[in-house]
């Protein structure tokens, strides 16, 4: 499980995953698990930079400050 508490994420804060892409929060869903995020970078398939979708908590590696 990820360290990061996904109840506390905001929109607009972004976001490391497991397989070394950035993300934004576009909507926290408030249960904890998941988020709505949009891939900002995405090292290991770069077809998915821009596109949005639901991210996991257990995928969330750590929140990146500024």
């Amino acid at each position: 499980m990820s360290s990061v508490h996904l109840m506390d994420l905001q929109p607009g804060q972004r976001i490391a995953l497991k397989n070394q892409a950035v993300c934004e929060v576009l909507e926290n869903m408030g249960d904890g698990i998941w988020v709505q995020v949009r891939y900002i970078t995405s090292p290991s398939d770069p077809s998915m930079e821009g596109s949005e979708e639901l991210c996991h908590c257990e995928e969330v590696v750590r929140v990146i400050d500024g």
